[in-house]
């Protein structure tokens, strides 16, 4: 099997181990960066080897892989009675609305979460309640220092925070162009109450909105934070700001909620354990906003073993173990999971069940990683003072429009 380098597969391959002794199936487990995995399993799907019997990819791959037919549909399997648990009934037992839009597409059954995953704001608790740094704050702010809760408050935490002649910073963006830069900046995009289709579901098509005035202001927003970031910035992806705040250089920034355990429990990874606060994104005109967003477990009609495979995935997704993944930087598509009182102790349990409440679902279908590269193009283009966020965000929705068809007119002329 393969999938993304980070806790939660690092934490199924140390439970691995215990299916084998259960049933004489080995599993062997490759992980590799986010880029390289997908790309990994792209190359196996088009030329039908095989390599893979389990794949852990991205869920807006799933339009791609499914209308392609590289999977097999997890229903059949399920349907086996020589195959299924009865104690596992995901149905029941998963939040719903995760599971359809992570592991279902067109109304079939392909997989389950490997991962629910959302974003939210890290911040530096022990900073934000140090007498000196609040009576400082508010003498030249005129409010009490306190997590972020809009935009402007964000920024002028970030100011506050910036000390570079300390090695210290605001914030930190992820400005790579890379993936991360488009679902970084998704936040700030929904957050403003813009989004890029105009579309209540991931796998539906509709207008392209991704140039509307909301979207633009929150690209001049995001670029303004910037300023605030460490000079090397724009080549930061997740990895480089999770190490940030890790070594104690930041105050805050938004990041994912599968690497929160690397940074507020891990003691050998992290400086800064127990010094770490979580809450929801700061509000704009959008409210409160997640991300839908997950990996999810699939097994391609290549695979040599596919129902080895199907019963490794099922007793993956057994309450057991799914909270010791949990426990150990995972993050579970069960509500009982988090409900269970081991998890709810977790400084960031709280953020991430916020997060799944009110996630803005994303696009899986099969152009998705096309609209995903035409953004972080143009993304990285403002960023560099190439382009201003307005033709930047223009030359987006045509591209957009163009690659999806009839289905995705403009309902924002380009300028």
């Amino acid at each position: 099997m393969v999938g993304e380098a980070l806790p939660p597969l690092e934490a199924l391959k140390k439970m691995a181990p215990e299916f084998e002794k259960q049933t004489g199936i080995h599993v062997e487990v490759e992980m590799y960066e986010h880029s390289e995995a997908v790309n990994k399993v792209q190359l196996d799907l088009n030329s039908h080897r095989g390599r893979y019997d389990v794949i852990i990819q991205p869920h807006r791959e799933l339009g791609k892989f499914a209308t392609n037919n590289h999977l097999v549909e997890i229903a059949k399997m399920m349907a086996d009675p020589a195959l299924r648990d009865p104690s596992f009934e995901p149905e029941k037992q998963l939040y719903q609305t995760a599971w359809h839009e992570i592991s279902w597409y067109d109304g079939k059954e392909y997989g389950f979460p490997f991962t629910v995953l959302n974003m939210f704001m890290w911040y530096r608790s022990d900073l934000l309640a140090d007498p000196k740094e609040q009576a400082g704050f508010k003498a030249k702010y005129g409010y009490d220092l306190a997590p972020a809760k809009d935009w402007k408050q964000y920024r002028d935490i970030a100011e506050w925070f910036y000390r570079p002649d300390q090695g210290f910073y605001g914030t930190a963006l992820q400005g790579k162009r890379h993936e991360a830069l488009w679902y970084e900046w998704l936040n700030f995009l929904y957050s403003f109450g813009g989004d890029v289709l105009d579309v209540k579901s991931g796998s539906a098509c509709g207008p392209v909105i991704v140039n509307s005035p909301k979207a633009v202001a929150s690209l001049e927003y995001y670029k303004s934070l910037l300023q605030f970031s460490p000079p090397d910035s724009l080549n930061y992806f997740w990895d480089d700001v999770m190490a940030l705040m890790q070594q104690a250089k930041v105050a805050e920034l938004i990041m994912w909620n599968d690497a929160t355990y690397a940074v507020s429990v891990d003691t050998t990874a992290s400086t800064v354990v127990g010094k770490v606060g979580f809450d929801l994104v700061p509000q704009g005109e959008g409210g409160k906003i997640g991300q839908v967003e997950g990996w999810t477990y699939l097994i391609p009609i290549y695979s040599k073993n596919p129902q080895a495979a199907f019963l490794f995935v099922q007793w993956m997704m057994g309450y057991d173990r799914q909270l010791e993944q949990h426990l150990n930087g995972g993050a579970s598509g069960r509500p009982d999971v988090y409900a269970s009182a081991e998890v709810q102790k977790l400084p960031y349990a709280k953020a991430s069940m916020e997060a799944n409440e009110h996630a803005v679902p994303k696009a899986t279908l099969p152009q998705s990683a096309e609209m995903t590269d035409i953004l972080v193009r143009e993304l990285s283009s403002y960023l560099a003072g190439e382009k201003e966020a307005q033709a930047a965000l223009d030359t987006a929705a045509t591209d957009i429009s163009t690659l999806l068809g009839s289905c995705a007119p403009m309902t924002y002329p380009a300028r």
